[in-house]
């Protein structure tokens, strides 16, 4: 059989913690021989879907709920995204899923041969924890929210995240002209991806890599929200 394992994880905030799954994910591989990929359900990529497209060949797809503590929220939309994707895809592909890996008695063992391990005492400066770099807020023109929740990554709001900030920085606008921020779940999550522009209160919904270029082009560079769109209500 033909069997393929996704590490599934939520979204951290910063990209050595979505290292650190690619890396588990690397070595549980090696562990057991088989193709092992980290993926995650929201708010980082490759999304769940993303990473089901590319383990279409494969008999089995073994998921792995990656995240501590346990998350019932990451249990439960795991099993949606999978239905979503199921609909989009008329391949017969069977998919499973194991208990949390925070259930996993092994746990136990790894945390106390961490006690048991090597140790390092902290005694470092207090000081950047007020660091004057993080006490100014960002003379931005325009606060741009892309939501990265469950069902807009599935739509694909990574490439919508990357094509913004791959063309802000073509037209060298910076965070204080605009900043641009990943969200959590912005609601109206069957009309995603949703990019909203503040001060403007202008939502886009399904939004795709072009219109995200022409966002950041008309909107963001220019001024002039795409077609013309008015503000919220």
């Amino acid at each position: 059989m033909n069997r393929q394992v996704l590490l599934v994880a939520r979204s951290v905030t910063h990209h050595g913690g979505h290292d650190a799954v690619h890396r588990l994910a690397e070595a549980v591989a090696g562990a057991l021989g088989v193709p092992v990929r980290g993926c995650f359900l929201d708010g980082a990529a490759p999304s769940l879907h993303t990473a089901l497209d590319a383990a279409a060949d494969a008999d089995e797809v073994v998921l792995v709920p990656t995240h501590l503590p346990p998350d019932r929220y990451l249990d439960t939309w795991i099993r949606r995204a999978v239905a979503h994707w199921r609909q989009q895809h008329e391949r017969a592909l069977r998919i499973v899923v194991t208990a949390p890996l925070a259930g996993q008695p092994a746990l136990v063992t790894a945390v106390v041969a961490a006690v048991a391990g090597p140790l390092t005492e902290l005694a470092g400066n207090p000081g950047p924890f007020r660091s004057p770099a993080w006490s100014r807020i960002t003379r931005h023109r325009r606060h741009v929210l892309v939501c990265r929740g469950p069902r807009c990554t599935a739509y694909g709001a990574d490439e919508v995240a990357a094509a913004l900030a791959d063309r802000l920085a073509e037209h060298r606008l910076g965070d204080d002209d605009v900043l641009l921020t990943a969200t959590g779940c912005l609601f109206p999550c069957t009309l995603g991806p949703l990019v909203v522009v503040h001060p403007d209160d202008v939502w886009y919904e399904r939004v795709d890599r072009s219109t995200a270029t022409r966002i950041a082009d008309e909107h963001l560079r220019d001024g002039r929200p795409v077609d013309d769109r008015p503000p919220r209500g």
